[in-house]
C-alpha cells in the first residue's frame, strides 16, 4: 500500500486537532510508530456502517443489534471500568434492574463466545473489555494510517457509526454523536487525504464517494465541491459538474457572503464551452472531456500517480518530463489524455501533436504542431513580435493570428535552426508566465529530425520552469542513430523519466471487460475467458474484440481463431488502426523471419517446438534468429513458460494473411508430426492434435483426440477450454462419435454447476452406441434432473440402480485404461 506523500502529511498535521481523550491503545502505539505487525485477531470497523471481521477477513455477525453496540462501546471505552447498572441503563433504559442486568449478561456471553473468556474482565458489579486481540479502524485514523502500508490495508474513512441507530437507547446515541464530534477533525483530514490519493491515482469513481462523505460533514466544503466536479468531469458529465458548482456558489454567497477560490472559479470557466454558456474570462480555453463519457480508468493507478507527481513538480517550477514507452494498444494515449484533462482543469495550457511516419521528411512538422496548438492560449500575445515573425516561417497560422508582425530576419543554415529554437522558447516562456504548460508529443519516435533537435535544445532549458513534456513511443520502432533515441538515452540530464507501460493484469482486464459490456450483455464463462485471453492485457485490443464479439457472436475472432472448425468463421480480421500497426511492424521483416512468423501463427502453443519449423525447410539457426527478431519487435513475448503472441488479435491479423489452401497444408503437416509423436508414446495434448486435424479438413481423425483432449482439459482444471472445443467441434464429429461428444459436454456443464444446459444437451442425444454410454447418460440425467426438478421415487430408484452399475463397470474400465498410456475415454466415475 502507498505511503502518504508530503502533501498528504501536511493535510494531516495542519487539519487534525484530535481531542486529547482520543488516544491509541497501548499495544498499538509501537505498531503504528515502528511499523510492526499488529497482534490482532479481530478487526472492528467503526467508520461508516460498523462491521466485525475475523482473522480470515470474513464478517462476524452478532444476532442482536444492541449486543454489537455494547461491543463497540466497550472497545472504544477500553480504558474505563464500567458498572453493570450503568451499562444496563445505557442500553436498556426501559427495562427494570433485573431485566437490564439479565440482558447485559446475555450480551457479555455473546461477546465472550466470539472473543473468548479472557476478553471480558468482570465481577458482580464491574465490567471491562480487554482490547489486545482487537484492532479498530479508528486507531488507524488517529495514528495517520489512512492509506495503509505494506502490512495494513487502507481504511474507509466515513462518519463514526454512520447509519448505526439504537432508537431506544438515547444515551448511546448521545455518546455516538460526542465521539463523532471528537473525531470530526481526523475524519475531515482523512477524507482530504483520500481525495488527494484518488486524484493522484486517477480513481474518479472513488473520489466521488469521498466527496459525498465530506459534503455530508460540511455541505459547503470547497474541497468536496472540487472533488465532485472532477468526478463528473472524468465521467464526461460537464453540465452536471457546472450545475454542482453554480448551486454551491449561490449557497456560498447567500450563507457566508463569500466567493469561490480562484482555482475553483477557473475550473468552472474551463468546463464551459465558448458560445454555449456564459464565461467571465474569454481567454481561458475549455477542457474537452466528452471522451471520458462511458469510459473507465482501470489498472493504471501507479503509472498515473507518477505522471501526476511530475505535474505537481512542474507546478512548483521544477520541470520533470516523462517518456511513456509501450506497445500499440497498451493504453499510452488514455494515460496521457487523463493527465492532460486533470492539468487542464487546474489551469494548465496544453498543446499536443501526433507524429506520423509520412511527415518525417517535413522539417519542423512536429514543432509546428506544438506551436499551432498554443496560438489561442493566454499569454501568446506577450511574445516578442520578432519571435512570432520567426515562427511564422514554419507556421503560416501565426501571421493569420497576428497580421501586423514585422518581416522575419533573414537567417540560413544552422543559424536558422538556432533562431527558430529561440523564438519557440520565447513563445513557451510567454505562455508559462500565465499558466503552467503541458506539451504532449505522441509517437515522438516518428517526429522529423529537425523538430527533435529543437526539442532536445528546449528540454535542456526547461529545468526551472512551469512546464511538463510528455512523450509517447513504441520501443520496437526506434532507429538507434536517430534524434529520438538520443533524447531517450539522455534522460538523466534532461530530467526525462522513462515509464514502461505493461499489459494489464488478469484482474484488471476482467474489471475492464465488465465495464465494456452493455447492460443485458452476458457472455458465457468460456466466451469471457476467450476474450480476455485473446486480448493479452491490451485495453485497446480488448475493446476491439468486445465490439467484434458484439457484432458477430461466436463468429468473432477471439472465439474462432482456436475453434474446432475447418475454417475461421470469418476470413477477415478487424479493420482499422490496429491492422495498420501490425502491417507497419511486420512489413520489413526478411523472408526467413516472415516464414517463422507465418508458421508460428499456425503452430499456436506449439510455436516453441523448434523441430516443427523444418516443415517449411527452416534451419534451427534461422528459427532462433527469426523468433529473436519477433520478440524484439514485441510480436512475441516471453511468458516464463516459453514464447507466446503478445495478443491473439495480432496473431489473427497475420493468420488471415495466409490463404486457406496454404493454412490447410500447414495444419495437415503439423497434424502428421503430432500424430506420429503420439503413436510413439509421446504425450501430446489431445486438443492440439484435434485442432490441427480439423483445420486440415480431417475431422474423422480429429474426433477421438477431441474427446481425449476435452477430458484432459477438465482434469487439468481448464473446463472452459474443454467446453469451447466441444461446442465448436460437435457439428463436425462423425455420427458414431456424436453421442459421446454430447455426453462429454454434458459432463463439463455439470462440473460447472450448469445443470439446465446439461439437461438440454442430454435430451438432444438421439441414441447411444454402447451400453456404457447408455448407463452414463442415465447417471448424468439423474444428477441434472435432481438439481433442476423433483424426481418421483420410481425414477430415483431406477436411475440409482443404473448409476451403481455404471460406476462399477467404469472403475473396471479405468483400471484397464491405466495400463495403456495413450488410452482415455469419457465415462469415468462422477
Amino acid at each position: 500500500m502507498p505511503n502518504m506523500t508530503n502533501h498528504q502529511q501536511q493535510l494531516l498535521t495542519s487539519t487534525v486537532r484530535v481531542d486529547d481523550s482520543l488516544t491509541l491503545r497501548p499495544h498499538l502505539v509501537s505498531s503504528l510508530e515502528h511499523g510492526d505487525p499488529m497482534p490482532a485477531v479481530f478487526y472492528l470497523k467503526c467508520l461508516g456502517v460498523p462491521e466485525l471481521h475475523g482473522s480470515d477477513g470474513k464478517p462476524i455477525r452478532m444476532r442482536v443489534r444492541k449486543h454489537f453496540g455494547l461491543l463497540i462501546y466497550l472497545a472504544m471505552e477500553y480504558d474505563r471500568v464500567h458498572r453493570r447498572e450503568r451499562l444496563a441503563d445505557f442500553f436498556w433504559p426501559r427495562a427494570d434492574q433485573t431485566q437490564g442486568r439479565h440482558s447485559l449478561a446475555t450480551a457479555l456471553s455473546e461477546i465472550r463466545r466470539i472473543f473468548g473468556q479472557v476478553a471480558i474482565d468482570a465481577d458482580r458489579d464491574h465490567v471491562r473489555f480487554k482490547p489486545e486481540r482487537l484492532t479498530i479502524d479508528v486507531d488507524a485514523l488517529i495514528g495517520g494510517k489512512i492509506l495503509g502500508d505494506e502490512t495494513t490495508p487502507p481504511i474507509e474513512v466515513d462518519g463514526f457509526l454512520a447509519g448505526f441507530e439504537l432508537a431506544d437507547a438515547p444515551e448511546f446515541m448521545h455518546w455516538r454523536e460526542r465521539r463523532h464530534a471528537d473525531l470530526l477533525p481526523a475524519i475531515h483530514a482523512g477524507l482530504l487525504i483520500g481525495i488527494d490519493h484518488c486524484r493522484r491515482t486517477g480513481d474518479s469513481r472513488l473520489i466521488a464517494r469521498y466527496a459525498d462523505r465530506l459534503l455530508a460533514i460540511d455541505d459547503i466544503a470547497e474541497e468536496g465541491i472540487r472533488a465532485k466536479m472532477e468526478a463528473f468531469a472524468f465521467a464526461g458529465e460537464r453540465l452536471l459538474a457546472l450545475k454542482v458548482f453554480e448551486e454551491w456558489k449561490e449557497r456560498l454567497e447567500v450563507e457566508l457572503a463569500a466567493t469561490p477560490s480562484q482555482l475553483l472559479e477557473g475550473m468552472a470557466i474551463r468546463l464551459r464551452r465558448r458560445g454555449l454558456e456564459r464565461t467571465t474570462t474569454i481567454d481561458i480555453p475549455s477542457v474537452p472531456m466528452e471522451q471520458w463519457k462511458g469510459r473507465v480508468f482501470v489498472g493504471r493507478s501507479e503509472e498515473y500517480r507518477i505522471l501526476y507527481e511530475a505535474w505537481e513538480s512542474a507546478q512548483r517550477a521544477h520541470a520533470c518530463h516523462v517518456l511513456i514507452m509501450g506497445d500499440s494498444g497498451v493504453g499510452k494515449t488514455t494515460l496521457v489524455e487523463r493527465l492532460a484533462t486533470a492539468a487542464g482543469l487546474q489551469g494548465a495550457s496544453e498543446s499536443r501533436v501526433q507524429c506520423y511516419e509520412l511527415e518525417r521528411d517535413i522539417p519542423y512538422a512536429a514543432l509546428a504542431g506544438l506551436i499551432l496548438g498554443l496560438l489561442d492560449r493566454p499569454g501568446v500575445s506577450a511574445t516578442a513580435p520578432e519571435a512570432l515573425a520567426g515562427l511564422g516561417r514554419i507556421v503560416p497560422k501565426v501571421r493569420e493570428r497576428f497580421p501586423q508582425l514585422p518581416r522575419a530576419a533573414e537567417v540560413h543554415g544552422e543559424s536558422a535552426r538556432l533562431h527558430l529554437a529561440e523564438s519557440t522558447w520565447e513563445l513557451f516562456t510567454a505562455v508559462m508566465d500565465e499558466h503552467p504548460l503541458v506539451l504532449i508529443i505522441d509517437d515522438y519516435h516518428l517526429a522529423d529530425e529537425a523538430s527533435l533537435a529543437v526539442l532536445h535544445h528546449l528540454l535542456r532549458r526547461m529545468q526551472d520552469r512551469q512546464v511538463m513534456v510528455l512523450l509517447t513511443a513504441r520501443p520496437v520502432e526506434f532507429a538507434e542513430e536517430s534524434g529520438a533515441a538520443r533524447i531517450r538515452d539522455a534522460g538523466d540530464y534532461l530530467r526525462l523519466r522513462r515509464l514502461d507501460l505493461k499489459p494489464l493484469s488478469s484482474e484488471d482486464s476482467a474489471e475492464l471487460l465488465r465495464h465494456l459490456l452493455l447492460p443485458g450483455e452476458a457472455p458465457t464463462a468460456q466466451e469471457r475467458r476467450a476474450l480476455l485471453t485473446a486480448a493479452g492485457g491490451f485495453p485497446m485490443v480488448l475493446e476491439l474484440l468486445v465490439e467484434d464479439w458484439r457484432r458477430h457472436g461466436t463468429a468473432s475472432l477471439a472465439l474462432s481463431i482456436n475453434a474446432m472448425t475447418p475454417e475461421l468463421a470469418r476470413e477477415a480480421a478487424l479493420e482499422g488502426a490496429y491492422r495498420r500497426v501490425v502491417n507497419r511492424i511486420t512489413r520489413d521483416l526478411d523472408s526467413g523471419t516472415q516464414m517463422v512468423l507465418h508458421l508460428a501463427t499456425i503452430l499456436g502453443s506449439q510455436l516453441n517446438n523448434l523441430e516443427m519449423y523444418s516443415i517449411v525447410d527452416l534451419t534451427r539457426g534461422q528459427v532462433v534468429t527469426g523468433l529473436s527478431e519477433l520478440t524484439r519487435r514485441r510480436i512475441l513475448r516471453d511468458s516464463g513458460r516459453g514464447l507466446e503472441f503478445a495478443n491473439e488479435l495480432l496473431r489473427a491479423e497475420v493468420y488471415v494473411e495466409l490463404t486457406p489452401t496454404v493454412r490447410r497444408h500447414l495444419h495437415g503437416a503439423i497434424a502428421d508430426r503430432l500424430l506420429s509423436a503420439y503413436a510413439s508414446g509421446v504425450h501430446v495434448p489431445g486438443l492440439e492434435i484435434a485442432w490441427h486435424c480439423t483445420r486440415a479438413n480431417r475431422t474423422s481423425e480429429a474426433a477421438p483426440h477431441l474427446l481425449r483432449g476435452a477430458r484432459e482439459a477438465v482434469r487439468e482444471g481448464a473446463p472452459h477450454e474443454a467446453e469451447r472445443a466441444l461446442v465448436t467441434g460437435l457439428p463436425s464429429l462423425p455420427a458414431e462419435s456424436n453421442a459421446e461428444g454430447r455426453l462429454a459436454l454434458a459432463e463439463v456443464y455439470q462440473g460447472s454447476d450448469r445443470f439446465n444446459e446439461s439437461l438440454e444437451m442430454i435430451n438432444s442425444i438421439v441414441n447411444t452406441q454402447t451400453k456404457a454410454q447408455t448407463e452414463l447418460l442415465a447417471v448424468l440425467k439423474m444428477r441434472a434432473v435432481a438439481c433442476t426438478a423433483t424426481l418421483s421415487e420410481v425414477e430415483r430408484t431406477e436411475l440409482s440402480d443404473l448409476a451403481r452399475g455404471s460406476r462399477c463397470r467404469n472403475r473396471g474400465t479405468e483400471r484397464q485404461s491405466s495400463r495403456h498410456p495413450n488410452a482415455d475415454s469419457f465415462g469415468g466415475p462422477l
